[in-house]
């Protein structure tokens, strides 16, 4: 978190520099730098994620296996991207839209290892990789979230956040390693932010539980806006959860007894049975087809 940019040479340096000033106003308040655009800002967006999201591709466009250009959301060529080697489930940078200037926070989909060094003052320690999922927030991948916000604020910048999260991460490490400062500062940095954010949910991604909360329009209504695409899904709750609380697991069995023909002539033979007075095997075996057709069907009501 202390590198923005990292280059190979001096002059890399001054160049990245001197395109890092062209994107920030020549003065604390002063209009940003616009410049024409050869990338109309009308134009439909030509990449469409077919399984994953690649957030680079998504900002900035890609070449197909043909070559062919695909367009991302921004301007081409505009994308340059900040704290590359930290918390890199969560990707922050600057484009440019229509030739202006803006930041952008977008989310890594894929599961990213972590480097963990050693450290020299223990002889017993020794490099770890650490996976970090995708689409989640941990203490490192929110810090790097709420320190671009602050830093996009205090250069002027509308702000582009390519909302995909599950949430947070929730374990005891994380809680020690400040997980909930962390959230608690990207509400203050969006709450206190002077420019324009949009929050925009792209193509199949999802925004959920304290994820939504934290990015929610109500922080700051007068200057967030949050957009949606059409196949995307947000809520508080993962389907899975709201289930176990609005339809919990006795009123899906009877459901289930009252909805399917197959159950209902099980319970019916088991119910004749046991008024016959019939064999406990032949009453054992018709509890078991119950079971497993409850088994089967379970999928189907928790979808």
């Amino acid at each position: 978190g202390v590198v923005h940019l990292t280059v190979s040479d001096d002059l890399e340096g001054v160049s990245n520099i001197l395109r890092w000033l062209s994107y920030v106003p020549a003065n604390i308040g002063g209009p940003l730098p616009i410049t024409k655009s050869l990338d109309p800002p009308d134009r439909p967006v030509a990449y469409i994620p077919e399984n994953t999201c690649d957030p680079r591709a998504a900002i900035s466009g890609i070449d197909d296996s043909q070559g062919k250009w695909l367009g991302g959301m921004f301007d081409k060529d505009s994308f340059v991207e900040t704290f590359e080697g930290w918390a890199k489930s969560v990707v922050t940078g600057r484009a440019k839209l229509g030739g202006i200037p803006v930041g952008v926070i977008a989310v890594e989909t894929q599961t990213m290892m972590q480097l963990i060094p050693a450290d020299p003052g223990q002889l017993d320690s020794h490099e770890r990789s650490v996976p970090r999922a995708g689409q989640v927030w941990f203490p490192d991948s929110a810090t790097k979230t709420a320190q671009a916000m602050l830093d996009f604020n205090r250069e002027g910048l509308p702000l582009f956040i390519l909302a995909n999260w599950r949430g947070f991460s929730g374990g005891q490490r994380d809680l020690f390693e400040g997980i909930l400062q962390a959230g608690s500062t990207i509400v203050e940095n969006l709450r206190t932010y002077n420019q324009p954010a949009f929050v925009y949910i792209p193509k199949a991604a999802e925004l959920r539980g304290g994820a939504w909360v934290v990015i929610d329009s109500k922080i700051n209504p007068d200057r967030i806006e949050f957009y949606a695409e059409r196949t995307a899904k947000g809520n508080v709750l993962e389907p899975q959860g709201l289930i176990e609380i609005k339809f919990r697991s006795e009123e899906l069995q009877e459901c289930m007894g009252r909805l399917d023909p197959e159950l209902i002539n099980l319970k019916a033979k088991l119910q004749g049975a046991k008024h016959e007075n019939g064999s406990l095997s032949e009453s054992e075996s018709l509890q078991k087809s119950i079971e497993a057709r409850k088994k089967q069907l379970l999928p189907l009501y928790t979808q």
